[in-house]
């Protein structure tokens, strides 16, 4: 598809089960869609997919709703299918390049607490740094995992900013690490992030770069 006019926002919820994922992209692949964008997780036992979907021409937001609902043998309010149109617009190139030398991989593991998260989100909004992914991970709960990707503005010292982090964590002794997304690329996988930090972890405190 080239340069499409009509963008959709597709979100939809439901109790995990296998096969969810190919009901709902096929559904909107059938009525035309090209997705250009899509983050799936499963959250306390709830299926949660938000996607964007790109059309050639306009879309009735609730007729495409309907559509994906019909895919799925789940009705009522076992089923959660929201879409609504998302404006399109283009970033200078010179701003997508900024963006790909600014994004970090931000990680806290150790033992949860309550307020863990909130107060990593307000250190990253006092400084500006916009979330872009996020995962709690409370699989192993002493080794409660943390992480994201962030983009960190030119006006934020990374230096600055990873001390503050470690200093709100210190006390209670939880491993902090804030890592430029390039240190990713060497390993040549799909989706490194947990598995990179998991494997460092074992050898000690996630080193910084």
């Amino acid at each position: 598809m080239t340069n499409p006019s009509y963008s959709y926002l597709v979100a939809t919820i439901l109790a995990d089960r296998v096969g969810i994922l190919r009901d709902v992209t096929g559904a909107l692949l059938k009525a035309g869609a090209n997705l250009t964008d899509l983050r799936q997780n499963v959250i306390g036992g709830q299926f949660v997919l938000f996607a964007i979907a790109d059309f050639e021409k306009p879309q009735q937001t609730e007729e495409l709703a309907n559509l994906v609902r019909d895919a799925l043998p789940e009705k009522g309010d076992d089923l959660n299918v929201r879409v609504c149109q998302r404006p399109t617009h283009e970033l200078p190139s010179d701003a997508h390049d900024d963006t790909r030398k600014n994004r970090y991989v931000a990680a806290v593991i150790g033992p949860d607490s309550p307020g863990r998260i909130y107060r990593i989100a307000e250190i990253f909004a006092r400084h500006n740094v916009n979330v872009e992914d996020w995962r709690h991970d409370f699989s192993i709960p002493e080794r409660t995992l943390t992480i994201g990707v962030v983009t960190i503005p030119p006006t934020c010292e990374c230096a600055r900013l990873r001390e503050e982090l470690q200093e709100c964590f210190r006390e209670e002794g939880l491993a902090v690490s804030l890592l430029h997304e390039n240190i990713f690329r060497a390993t040549n996988e799909v989706g490194p992030i947990a598995q990179l930090l998991r494997s460092n972890i074992k050898n000690g405190v996630p080193r910084n770069a």
